[in-house]
């Protein structure tokens, strides 16, 4: 049996670090607004796309990268707003 390792030790963490999208400071609305619009759009989202938005929103880099439980709190964010999600 294989022993668990640490996420930032894994392959997915290595690829999602080669692709990240960084920007610098001073474009953070941009980014902001796009996830805005993500979010208002996020009903009328196939299944399929926002599965993929909550993956890369996994290991999307950030200022603040070290979340505990992000899947689980972004998860519990999306159902926490479903009026304000489309």
């Amino acid at each position: 049996m294989s022993e668990l390792k640490p996420f930032s030790e894994t392959e997915t963490f290595k690829n999602a670090q080669k692709k990240a999208f960084k920007y610098p400071s001073e474009e953070e609305t941009f980014v902001r607004r796009l996830g805005s619009a993500v979010l208002a759009a996020w009903s009328t989202l196939p299944a399929d796309a926002r599965e993929r938005v909550l993956s890369e929103a996994l290991t999307a880099w950030d200022r603040e990268y070290q979340v505990p439980n992000l899947e689980r709190k972004l998860e519990q964010f999306i159902k926490r707003y479903p009026s304000r999600l489309g």
